[in-house]
């Protein structure tokens, strides 16, 4: 079974989790920007990952199971 990771949530929460320490508005801004951007690309990444491993495995177990009836 794959795991979805929501992107926008996810960049939500790591944005919400991780104040700025910055004292000037626009620093904070494009702090933030750069964070959630970051932590959108990394669940949508991981995602992706997930769901391929799990096509994969399952595709693979699909494969063990088949009979291949080769005869020489």
């Amino acid at each position: 079974m794959s795991i979805h990771i929501d992107p926008e949530k996810f960049a939500e929460l790591v944005v919400s989790a991780n104040p700025s320490k910055k004292l000037k508005p626009e620093e904070i801004a494009k702090e933030s920007i750069d964070l959630y951007i970051h932590a959108y690309r990394m669940a949508e990444r991981y995602t992706n990952i997930s769901s391929n491993c799990y096509d994969t495995a399952s595709a693979l177990e699909a494969l063990k199971e088949t009979e291949l009836n080769l005869y020489r």
